[in-house]
C-alpha cells in the first residue's frame, strides 16, 4: 500500500472534519454529552451554573469525539480516515437505540507494576518480603522508593514495544501519583500509630474539575472539603501559582487558574496539611485519552481475527496507550474485536470511567467487629452512582466516581483497617485493596453500513499527522510547565478548550506541536526544525492569525529538548463570525498536517474584562 499521498488529498480530508464541526455549529442535535454517572446534576443546584456547566461538558467531550471519529491518530498521514468506524452520536443521535453495550473492565493495580517488577521483587528478597516491597512501592511511588531502597529493580525498558537491556528509566510515569495509571489512583490516611485508618479511591477526570473551576471556583473548593473530609482546604490552596506564589491568571475568567496537583490532591499520603486524592493527576489518566484511545481501537487492521489478536501487540501496531497496563490494552482490544466483527463504535453515555463496588468476598472482617457487621458497611460511595436511575439511559454495572474505605463509628474505636485481611494477608498497605477493585468503561457497537465498515490498514512505522500537545494562554503553559509546576511531566496542563470573544483580538497564545517527522517517518530534532516549513490558520474563517516560532525561549526548552515546538500566535476574530468551535489546522509545507485541537468563539460579552 502507498504511504505517499498529497497535501492536497490531506487538505480535503481536513474539510471534511471542518464540514462536520460547522454542521455542529448551526445545528441544534438533541443529543448531548451528560456528565459522568450525571454528576453536575448534583454538583450545581444553581440552575443557570448547571446550564453553563452542562454546555461546557458537553462541547469538550464533543472535541475528543470529532477527533475520534474523523482521524487515525495512529497509522500513517495516508490513511488519514479509515472508514467512520468511530461514531460521533451528535451526528447520529439515535446511534444508542438498540446498540449492543460492550462493557470493559480492569483491574485498579498498576498491570505494568506486575510485568515488570513483581518478580524482580520475588527474586531478590523472597515471596513474602518482596511481594511486601512491591506493595509499598505501589503506595508510595518509585521515585520514593528508589530513595529509601536505592536498588535497581524500579528500573524498566526505555521503549517498551522495542525493549533494548541497555536502554532503561525510573519506573513512570512519575510525579505525585503517576504510577497509578489504571484510571484509579488513591489516598491512604493514617492515625498518630501511623496504622491506615482511611482509603480514597477516585477515578474522576481531571477535566471535570477544570470545566467546574471556569465555571465556579468556590463550587470546587466545596466539592473537596466535602469528598476528603477536611475543612482545612482554603480556596488559595488550589490555584495556579508560580515559584513567588503568584497566582496565574486565566485570562477568560480574570481569576486564579487551577492546579490539578495542588497541595490537596498530590501523592498518596494523607495529612493534617496536605495530601489526598480528589481526581486522577497520572498523565495517561485523562478522560481524553480514553476517547481518543476507543477511537484508535476502532482502526481496523485486519478482519483476520488470528491478527493482533494479543492486546500488547494490537497497541504496538496502533500506538495508542502504553504496553502491559490492565486498561489500555485491554480497551483498545476491546474495541478492535467490535470493528473485526463488523460494528461501528462510540462510548456509551454518559463518557466517563468508573469504579465497581470492591470483590467483597475478599476481605476478612477484624474478630473484634460487630457481631452483625458486613465489609459492605466498610466502604462508602460519595461521588457517581452505584446504579444508575430508572429514567436515566441504562448504563451496565456501577457508575462509581469515588469510594472511601473506613471502619464505621460506631465500632470499636481501637479498630483499624489494617485489623481486617484481604485475599488472607492482613491489610498493610494501601494497594492491596486495590487488587479487589475493577475500574470500566463502556462502549456501544451497531452492525456498520457499507459506507462505514471499517478498511484494513496495516501497522505504520510514522504517523505524519502532526500532533498539536497544546493550544492555551502563554502565561498559564509557561507557569504550568516551569521547574516548579511541571504539570506536563507530572500531571497535565490545562485542556479547556481555548476561548476568543467576538470582535477582538487576542494575543499569546501558545500553540505546541510534537510528532514533527521528516517524509520517511524520523523525528525532526531541534537543530533540524525549520519553523519557517509551519503555517497556522483556521481555515473556512475570516479569522486572521500571526505567528512566531518561541521555540528557543529558555521558558519552552523542556519541550524544545523532547521535540516539541512552540509558536506564540494572535487571533483576530471578526465581530460577525458565529459563536462555535473552529479547528486550528497546522500544516507542514512538506509532510503531513496536525491533528486539530479546537478555538471557541464565544459571544463579545462571554469574557470577563
Amino acid at each position: 500500500m502507498k504511504r505517499v499521498l498529497t497535501i492536497v488529498l490531506l487538505l480535503a480530508v481536513f474539510g471534511l472534519l471542518l464540514m462536520n464541526m460547522s454542521t455542529s455549529q448551526t445545528s441544534t442535535p438533541s443529543f448531548v454529552f451528560d456528565t459522568p454517572a450525571y454528576q453536575g446534576n448534583k454538583d450545581f443546584k444553581d440552575a443557570e451554573k448547571r446550564a453553563a456547566f452542562a454546555d461546557a461538558w458537553d462541547k469538550y467531550v464533543h472535541r475528543y469525539t470529532v477527533t475520534s471519529a474523523n482521524y487515525n491518530l495512529s497509522g500513517g498521514y495516508d490513511y488519514t480516515v479509515p472508514g467512520k468506524t468511530y461514531v460521533d452520536p451528535k451526528e447520529y443521535p439515535d446511534f444508542f437505540e438498540d446498540a449492543a453495550q460492550i462493557p470493559v473492565r480492569w483491574e485498579a493495580f498498576p498491570g505494568r507494576v506486575l510485568y515488570y517488577l513483581k518478580q524482580k521483587f520475588i527474586d531478590t528478597y523472597g515471596f513474602v518480603k518482596g511481594t511486601n516491597r512491591m506493595y509499598e512501592m505501589v503506595d508510595i511511588g518509585p521515585e520514593a522508593y528508589q530513595a529509601t531502597y536505592k536498588d535497581s529493580i524500579v528500573y524498566i525498558p526505555q521503549n517498551p514495544c522495542n525493549p533494548n537491556p541497555n536502554e532503561v528509566k525510573l519506573f513512570d510515569p512519575l510525579g505525585p501519583r503517576g504510577w497509578l495509571d489504571e484510571y484509579c489512583e488513591m489516598g491512604i490516611k493514617r492515625n498518630t500509630a501511623k496504622k491506615i485508618t482511611r482509603l480514597h479511591f477516585t477515578c474522576e477526570n481531571p477535566e471535570y474539575y477544570w470545566t467546574m473551576w471556569k465555571i465556579d471556583p468556590n463550587k470546587v473548593l466545596e466539592i473537596y472539603q466535602t469528598t476528603l473530609n477536611n475543612t482545612n482546604i482554603q480556596l488559595e490552596d488550589l490555584y495556579l501559582t508560580d515559584a513567588q506564589g503568584n497566582a496565574v491568571i486565566d485570562r477568560t475568567t480574570q481569576l486564579p487558574a487551577y492546579n490539578p496537583i495542588n497541595k490537596w490532591n498530590s501523592g498518596t499520603e494523607m495529612l493534617a496539611n496536605s495530601g489526598g486524592a480528589m481526581h486522577l493527576t497520572s498523565p495517561p489518566n485523562e478522560l481524553s485519552a480514553e476517547i481518543v484511545l476507543a477511537g484508535g481501537g476502532a482502526v481496523l487492521r485486519s478482519y483476520n481475527v488470528e491478527e493482533n489478536a494479543d492486546a500488547n501487540t494490537l497497541i504496538c501496531c496502533s500506538k495508542y496507550g502504553r504496553r502491559f497496563r490492565h486498561s489500555d490494552p485491554h480497551i483498545g482490544q476491546n474495541v478492535y474485536q467490535a470493528v473485526q466483527e463488523g460494528l461501528e463504535v462510540t462510548l456509551l453515555n454518559p463518557v466517563g470511567l468508573y469504579l465497581q463496588e470492591p470483590l467483597y468476598q475478599y476481605f476478612e472482617l477484624p474478630a473484634n467487629a460487630p457481631k452483625d457487621a458486613k465489609i459492605q458497611d466498610c466502604f462508602k460511595f460519595v461521588r457517581g452512582e452505584v446504579q444508575n436511575k430508572p429514567n436515566q439511559m441504562a448504563y451496565p454495572n456501577n457508575m462509581i466516581l469515588h469510594m472511601i474505605m473506613e471502619v464505621p463509628e460506631s465500632w470499636d474505636d481501637s479498630i483499624t483497617l489494617e485489623d481486617f485481611k484481604v485475599f488472607g494477608k492482613k491489610i498493610t498497605y494501601g494497594s492491596q485493596v486495590m487488587e479487589t477493585i475493577k475500574v470500566q468503561l463502556a462502549a456501544a457497537g451497531k452492525p456498520a453500513s457499507v459506507t462505514t465498515k471499517a478498511k484494513e490498514l496495516d501497522c505504520t512505522s510514522d504517523n505524519g499527522i502532526v500532533g498539536v500537545d497544546y493550544f492555551v494562554d502563554a502565561n498559564i503553559l509557561k507557569t504550568s510547565i516551569s521547574n516548579y509546576n511541571k504539570l506536563n511531566v507530572y500531571a497535565n496542563v490545562t485542556c479547556n478548550i481555548t476561548q476568543v470573544a467576538q470582535g477582538t483580538t487576542v494575543d499569546n497564545l501558545a500553540v505546541v506541536i510534537s510528532n514533527v517527522v521528516d517524509k520517511f517517518g524520523n523525528g525532526i530534532p531541534p537543530n533540524k526544525f525549520d519553523p519557517k516549513n509551519f503555517n497556522i490558520s483556521f481555515p473556512d474563517t475570516n479569522i486572521e492569525v500571526t505567528s512566531s516560532y518561541v521555540g528557543n525561549d529558555p521558558a519552552y526548552a523542556t519541550l524544545t529538548k523532547n521535540e516539541e515546538y512552540t509558536f506564540n500566535i494572535s487571533v483576530n476574530v471578526p465581530e460577525d463570525l458565529p459563536v462555535g468551535q473552529y479547528p486550528i489546522l497546522v500544516t507542514h509545507t512538506n509532510f503531513g498536517l496536525a491533528v486539530p485541537h479546537m478555538l471557541e468563539v464565544v459571544a463579545a460579552d462571554a469574557i470577563a474584562q
